[in-house]
């Protein structure tokens, strides 16, 4: 079969997907500039339940999961969805030794903040193997050059209340010397 005609028929197939309006509802992108030069790019996926039903579906859907595969894959989606906050995020730094979101390295601040102003850090900071077909099926803004990462955040603040409720924002920050960047979700 012709390579056009392959891209074609994926193309189509994607955009058949519900799953890319909902991952697109749910992802924010944010380019942060220092006197007029590009030095960071960010694009990330909140992962909503809303969004974690699309993307179990469109995850059976492309490895033909079965139907005992699929209910445990959301079951597990969903556990995680109470206990966790979870943010994708394809990231580009000018340069690539800027590229680590690792609280650890001292390079970004990297938290979430609710409309209260109360922050939290992520516990788990994941850089995943963007070679595998699946990140760029999946989220199509991971482009070449992105690093990609998986952000995992207490659900709950110390105190056990909720860092973000249903209708309230919720906002990824990451700041640096080279620059800052926020995205904004309307949490559903």
């Amino acid at each position: 079969m012709p390579l056009s005609v392959m891209l074609a028929l994926l193309l189509s197939a994607c955009a058949a997907s519900p799953y890319y309006d909902t991952q697109e509802r749910f992802t924010r992108e944010e380019d942060g500039y220092e006197q007029l030069e590009a030095k960071a790019l960010v694009a990330a996926t909140l992962k909503t339940e809303p969004f974690r039903r699309a993307y179990v579906e469109e995850y059976a859907r492309l490895f033909a999961l079965a139907p005992e595969q699929k209910v445990g894959l959301l079951e597990a989606e969903l556990d995680e969805d109470r206990t966790n906050v979870v943010i994708m995020v394809a990231f580009y730094t000018q340069d690539p030794a800027w590229n680590d979101l690792n609280p650890a390295r001292g390079l970004w601040e990297v938290r979430i903040e609710n409309a209260r102003g109360e922050i939290a850090q992520p516990y788990q900071v994941t850089r995943l193997n963007k070679r595998n077909p699946t990140w760029p099926t999946l989220y199509p803004y991971l482009k070449k050059h992105h690093v990609f990462y998986e952000l995992r955040f207490e659900k709950n603040l110390p105190d056990g209340r909720p860092i973000t409720r249903g209708g309230e924002t919720l906002d990824l920050v990451i700041a640096g010397a080279p620059t800052r960047m926020r995205l904004r979700w309307l949490v559903p």
